[in-house]
């Protein structure tokens, strides 16, 4: 089955894997809440930075560069983000404890 080789990290595996007359496709992704912590950090973007980028920096992981954009409303990822925004990264210690410890695939 598809939903086997998701990365725990994906924002995939928030999504169901459909099968329609023999067509199999991911069903639309439902992220997860992702609530204000103590310990967010706020992040002033600089002329450098991607979301890829940043998830790497933070979490060590570019692919949760999605984390990053739930959390501040983005619906797709920012091609350029704003040099000067106030942006949120969610705490990596929620980030770790919550979205991924549990998951099983």
């Amino acid at each position: 089955m598809a939903s086997e080789r998701v990365r725990n990290t994906s924002r995939i595996r928030f999504a169901r894997f459909q099968a329609v007359d023999e067509v199999e496709f991911w069903d639309r992704v439902d992220y997860p809440e992702i609530p204000a912590q103590s310990d967010d950090i706020e992040w002033v973007v600089r002329d450098v930075d991607r979301m890829d980028t940043l998830a790497m920096g933070f979490y060590g992981d570019p692919i949760l560069q999605w984390v990053i954009a739930v959390a501040n409303g983005y619906e797709l990822w920012p091609t350029d983000l704003n040099v000067g925004d106030t942006i949120r990264i969610p705490s990596p210690r929620y980030v770790r404890d919550n979205l991924f410890i549990r998951a099983e695939f």
